[in-house]
């Protein structure tokens, strides 16, 4: 699973496939951190590339639904990233992002 959306790069490179670098959840806290990777597509990040840009997110066991924070899934962390990046007046440069489809 990944998220699907063209974001140009100040280099002019645009990153279109964002997939989780790593989620770490936080004991006690109840805080999920992740990082989230935006490469030049699929092939590229699974080829070993680096990431064109790296994006924090920190997310509650609420935003991810869960009760127990090590219990949540990567589904329910781009779910949760998705209703961040898309909600109402957003102006992140994920805005409009979607789940990742493979051709």
């Amino acid at each position: 699973m990944a998220l699907s959306k063209s974001v140009t790069m100040p280099t002019g490179a645009v990153a279109a496939y964002w997939s989780l670098v790593s989620m770490q959840s936080i004991l006690g806290s109840q805080v999920c951190n992740v990082y989230l990777g935006g490469y030049v597509s699929e092939a590229t990040q699974a080829a070993g590339s680096p990431p064109l840009q790296t994006r924090f997110f920190s997310l509650t066991a609420s935003q991810l639904g869960v009760s127990d924070i090590t219990t949540a899934t990567s589904a329910e962390v781009y779910s949760a990233i998705l209703s961040l990046v898309n909600a109402s007046g957003s102006t992140d440069p994920l805005n409009g992002a979607t789940t990742y489809s493979a051709s």
